[in-house]
C-alpha cells in the first residue's frame, strides 16, 4: 500500500475548465478586443501557472507587456463567477468519499496546484478543506519555484508529507501536470481523463486513467 496521495486541484478534484475559460475570455475581450479562439484555452492556458500564462499573453502583443496584476484581475473575475454561481463549484463524484477513506486509513494526503494564494484561500473556505488538509499540505504557486511541467511542486509536497517519491501516488489531469508528476518520480501516476491530450494515454508511466474517484481507495493504492 502506498503511504501518500498528492492531488492536483483544478480539473482533477474540481472541474472548472468552463469557469476558468469564461474568466480568461473576459480578460482577452477586455484587453485584446476578441474572444478566445477554439481550443486556445486548452492549448495555451490549461494546466499552466499564471506566470506562464502571462508570458503567453505578452507574446500576443509584446508592446503591452502586461504584468502580474493582469492575472490578479483574472482571478478576481474567476472568484466572482464562482460566488455568483455556487452550483457550478463542486467536487467531482467520489472525491469526498476518497478523502474520508484515506483519512480513516491513515494515508497522508496533500494538494499540489498551479493556483495562486488568493484562489487557494477561496477553495480552502468554500470546500471546507480543513476537514482533510493541513494548510501546510496545500502547495500552490508562491512564485518561488518552477511550475509544472517541472516537478518541484510535487517534490515539495512529498517533502511536506515526509515521504519519498516512491511512496506516493499522484493524481493529475493536464499534460503539464502529468509530465510534472512523472518527472517527480512518484511511485504511481493516475490520470483523470477530462481534457487530457490523448497522446499521454499510452504512456507506460501512467498507471491508470479514471473518470472520477468512485472506488478510488484502496483500488489504486494497492501495490
Amino acid at each position: 500500500m502506498y503511504k501518500g496521495v498528492i492531488f492536483d486541484f483544478n480539473g482533477t478534484l474540481y472541474e472548472d475548465y468552463d469557469l476558468q475559460e469564461e474568466a480568461w475570455n473576459e480578460v482577452v475581450v477586455r484587453y485584446f478586443g476578441r474572444n478566445l479562439r477554439p481550443n486556445e484555452f486548452l492549448n495555451c492556458f490549461n494546466g499552466l501557472g499564471n506566470v506562464d500564462i502571462l508570458a503567453y499573453l505578452n507574446s500576443i502583443d509584446p508592446e503591452k507587456q502586461f504584468d502580474i496584476t493582469l492575472t490578479d484581475e483574472k482571478e478576481e473575475i474567476y472568484r466572482k463567477i464562482c460566488r455568483e454561481q455556487p452550483e457550478r463549484v463542486k467536487f467531482i463524484p467520489g472525491v469526498i468519499e476518497t478523502f474520508e477513506a484515506l483519512k480513516n486509513a491513515g494515508i497522508a494526503i496533500a494538494i499540489a496546484t498551479a493556483s495562486e494564494i488568493t484562489n487557494v484561500r477561496f477553495y480552502y473556505e468554500f470546500f471546507h478543506l480543513e476537514r482533510w488538509f493541513k494548510p501546510e499540505h496545500i502547495l500552490y504557486d508562491d512564485r518561488t519555484f518552477p511550475l509544472k511541467p517541472a516537478p518541484d511542486v510535487y517534490l515539495r509536497a512529498m517533502e511536506r508529507l515526509g515521504l519519498s517519491p516512491a511512496e506516493c501516488v499522484v493524481c493529475e489531469d493536464s499534460k503539464n501536470g502529468l509530465l510534472a508528476a512523472i518527472a517527480s518520480g512518484a511511485g504511481r501516476v493516475i490520470a483523470r481523463r477530462p481534457a487530457m491530450p490523448p497522446v499521454l494515454y499510452s504512456s507506460p508511466k501512467i498507471y491508470a486513467v479514471i473518470d472520477d474517484f468512485t472506488d478510488f481507495y484502496p483500488k489504486y493504492l494497492e501495490i
